[in-house]
């Protein structure tokens, strides 16, 4: 991972905080929450803006929905850890 390191990155997801990152020359937030006894994870595209969500995913515990992001492949057909060398954490 560029500019930090992928476990302080999932770490962080855990915790539900929005977290900045490039990939691709694109920019993303990846954010979490947690409403109704439901947890949920999205990503949206930041930079170009785009206002539809690119992805997102709602589970049982913050946990549940961590795991689904990091073994979706998101990353041009890659998971989190297939891609991470290739990801900017911006944050």
């Amino acid at each position: 991972m560029i500019n930090g390191d992928p476990n302080a990155f999932i770490d962080k997801a855990y915790s539900a905080q929005e977290i900045f990152y490039k990939f691709r020359e694109e920019e993303y937030m990846l954010q979490g929450y947690t409403a109704d006894g439901q947890s949920h994870i999205e990503i949206q595209r930041h930079l170009p803006f785009s206002p539809n969500l690119i992805w997102s995913f709602e589970g049982s515990s913050m946990q549940e929905c961590v795991s689904a992001f990091e073994i979706e492949p998101l990353f041009d057909g890659k998971t989190f850890w297939q891609a991470e060398e290739d990801i900017e954490w911006l944050d």
